[in-house]
């Protein structure tokens, strides 16, 4: 049996096969087919990795030949089944016409067998394995990568009356001595963190990303999702440190995050501020916090909510908040104190994947 390593598609980042690799003629990157004409036909018209210019007409499959070999012509059907159960595993955004396909040209294909009523038997036996993985992956979500970065200082919180630390100078030090927010580069925040003294004090630091989250025109079920690395700055209790993470929304301004200490998920959607307290959650050093928000089906979305949800170490924490109206666009924020973050926005999950495994998550059932 032969097998090849073509990397991962950009796009979903699932693996690549033979049979699904396609490029684009001006960078020459690889991504399954549906994965690089979904991503254009959306509207963004460049290529997912470098942003160069691309048309769905840029798109060419890459053709891989495989040396004639002339033993173990038998395995022939069962290379086809493993790789064809390999891609329906990996690949959940695919559609009901293309599974047929599929199963189609499994039921036609010719392989030199002596037990031809055998060989029909596992192919029926296939077909009907191929349709319960449709089955199965019809509730799986796929993650949206978004080049993103921090980039903005909110003013409702200061260092300091002239605002000496801001989105334009977004490092140094504090000319009165307090503790505050620096941004290091795109994904590091590093809180400057001052002892103690007369007149000085460690104030909180608001900070924005770049990119919001936003809603897509005619898409499959889909979510965002991005992490912080917590990293404890000072010897002081840790209710003495804070740390936010969130969405804001776009238009409202109202906030859905979680607060660390005490272990709190907000939700101010609503009029009373709901508080929804997790007692059996500690906070540490070094301890991942991820926010995620998922969207259903576009023709779904009048009879299923998006929601956000919230992940520690790699585990989800607490249950969903639905989100009823106004939920095309959410800005990505933390609220630091005596804490710096090293952010994971997923933009390049290969070499740096997230905690938490964005490829198992499935519908949440349980909402506050």
């Amino acid at each position: 049996m032969v097998y090849y390593k073509f990397g991962r598609c950009t796009v979903c980042q699932f693996r690549l096969r033979p049979d699904n690799v396609y490029t684009l003629k001006n960078c020459n990157h690889t991504f399954h087919h549906e994965c690089v004409a979904r991503w254009i036909s959306e509207g963004f018209q460049n290529c997912p990795r470098c942003r160069d210019p691309a048309t769905l007409d840029d798109i060419k499959q890459l053709f891989v030949e495989e040396a004639d070999s002339s033993d173990d012509s038998g395995d022939e059907l069962t290379q086809s089944y493993v790789i064809l159960r390999q891609k329906i595993q990996i690949q959940p955004i695919m559609q009901k016409n293309q599974i047929n396909v599929i199963i189609n040209d499994l039921k036609t294909h010719k392989v030199n067998v002596p037990n031809l009523e055998k060989t029909n038997h596992l192919c029926d036996q296939m077909s009907s394995d191929l349709k319960i993985k449709f089955n199965d992956i019809s509730c799986k979500y796929n993650f949206v990568e978004i080049k993103n970065k921090w980039s903005h200082i909110a003013n409702h919180w200061k260092c300091f009356d002239n605002l000496c630390i801001n989105t334009f100078e977004p490092t140094g030090k504090c000319i009165n001595g307090n503790g505050y927010v620096n941004l290091i580069n795109d994904e590091n925040i590093k809180y400057i963190y001052y002892k103690r003294a007369f007149h000085r004090r460690n104030e909180i630091g608001s900070v924005y990303a770049e990119n919001a989250f936003k809603k897509l025109q005619n898409c499959s079920n889909y979510f965002y999702y991005f992490e912080v690395k917590c990293i404890f700055e000072g010897n002081l209790n840790k209710d003495e440190k804070t740390i936010y993470i969130g969405l804001r929304n776009s238009i409202s301004d109202k906030r859905i995050f979680y607060y660390a200490m005490p272990p709190t998920i907000y939700n101010e959607n609503n009029k009373n501020h709901e508080a929804f307290k997790l007692p059996n959650l500690s906070w540490n050093n070094s301890d991942i916090f991820g926010c995620g928000l998922v969207y259903p089906s576009t023709n779904k979305l009048a009879e299923e909510f998006p929601y956000v949800f919230f992940t520690q170490n790699g585990k989800q924490i607490g249950k969903g908040i639905l989100l009823k109206d106004n939920f095309d666009s959410y800005k990505l924020f933390v609220q630091l104190k005596c804490c710096s973050v090293e952010t994971n926005f997923g933009s390049n999950l290969e070499l740096k994947p997230f905690k938490y495994d964005i490829l198992k998550h499935s519908i949440l059932k349980e909402f506050y």
